[in-house]
């Protein structure tokens, strides 16, 4: 007898079949677990080696896009076309961005020239040394001047963690930096084919997009196409209002609390200022770098009182930038609970270390907008009663 494709037996059959591949699968998967992982963490490292300038071409093209934009909005005219009032944009736009990095470098040279009097790297690392042993010297100095009663004791193991604490810091710091340095000049040719791809990128960003939205158009149904672009509009809101508000806060607050630092004279100011501005991207957290850092070379260069006003003067700031430069950046974009902020840095900075630490929060808020897009705001009060109701 012959079995038509709508017989129920043929159904039976062909569910029967997938479910024995399935359950193959997922015996073969949880047999091969570890060789099956490092092959894909084998293919995942192959593929971001492959695609890394791509990948750093979008990132630079996502960060350039405000500045385009806003000579976009100046440069507009009716008889120019908005490719070439594009084109013109980018351009400018990568002489502004060229400006200000070469503004922090000469400003960062110079503050290395008034303190040490020299900008060879030989001058700068004797320096460091000095300034390094000067701490030790006086570390040791305030141990061995205290007493051996219990109050001093208890002064002794504080004074005594801190410094261990603090040359930790200083070796973890200088191990990222000298990695971070390798990395760039190991990765130089793709970091220059990134920057020409971002600048294709941002030149042509309105023909990328409607590829894509065309792509997206012929693999989803009208609806989910519709979901898909509504849900990427609101990442993009979500992740735009984060990392750019974070990037000017970052820049905002290195160049007050270098102006602040060289009020009081403090050495290496402006570096001390850009350090600050860098960590500050790092919620709760990098705050606190700033301020060690500016009371360790006050005490060590101009003493307790020195200290006291550069940690003052990095506490006001960090005050007004917390209660009014942040809230002005980035507005209501990123709606997270201070908890869920405080979990997402510990938990990414334990599993990713730095890199972890920096993409907790948006990450978090990208899984919030998710969430929201899919299955409503639960993360609203209201909804639980519109559910009861």
């Amino acid at each position: 007898m012959k079995i038509e494709r709508r017989h129920k037996y043929y159904t039976i059959c062909v569910y029967v079949v997938i479910s024995i591949v399935i359950t193959i699968l997922i015996s073969i998967c949880m047999i091969k677990f570890i060789p099956i992982m490092g092959w894909l963490h084998w293919l995942f490292d192959r593929t971001v080696d492959l695609l890394s300038p791509l990948l750093i071409g979008l990132v630079l093209a996502y960060l350039m896009e405000p500045v385009v934009d806003l000579y976009i909005s100046s440069l507009s005219r009716p008889h120019l076309s908005a490719s070439r009032v594009r084109g013109i944009s980018t351009f400018f736009a990568i002489l502004t961005i060229v400006a200000i990095i070469g503004l922090f470098v000469l400003m960062i040279i110079m503050n290395m020239q008034q303190v040490i009097h020299k900008t060879d790297i030989k001058g700068l690392s004797q320096t460091i040394n000095a300034y390094i042993s000067y701490f030790q010297a006086t570390a040791e100095t305030l141990v061995n001047q205290l007493a051996t009663d219990e109050m001093s004791m208890k002064a002794r193991e504080i004074l005594t963690t801190i410094y261990t604490t603090i040359n930790s810091w200083a070796t973890m710091f200088g191990q990222i930096s000298m990695t971070w340095v390798a990395d760039i000049g190991k990765n130089l040719i793709d970091i220059v084919f990134g920057v020409i791809l971002a600048i294709y990128i941002m030149k042509d960003k309105p023909k990328l997009v409607k590829i894509v939205n065309n792509i997206l158009s012929v693999i989803f149904t009208p609806k989910w196409y519709k979901r898909v672009t509504s849900i990427g509009r609101d990442l993009n809101s979500v992740l735009t209002g984060y990392v750019r508000g974070q990037i000017l806060d970052a820049l905002i607050m290195a160049v007050l609390v270098g102006i602040g630092l060289s009020l009081i004279k403090l050495d290496f100011a402006v570096i001390i200022g850009v350090v600050s501005g860098v960590f500050n991207i790092i919620p709760y957290f990098g705050p606190v770098v700033g301020l060690l850092l500016a009371g360790i070379l006050g005490a060590i260069g101009g003493g307790i009182q020195q200290a006291i006003y550069a940690m003052l003067i990095v506490f006001v700031l960090q005050q007004i930038d917390g209660f009014i430069i942040v809230p002005k950046i980035l507005g209501t974009n990123v709606k997270l609970h201070p908890i869920v902020v405080l979990l997402a840095i510990l938990i990414g900075g334990d599993l990713f270390g730095l890199l972890g630490m920096l993409l907790g929060v948006p990450l978090c808020a990208l899984m919030r907008v998710i969430i929201i897009r899919c299955v409503g705001n639960v993360f609203s009060e209201s909804f639980a009663k519109s559910e009861n109701d």
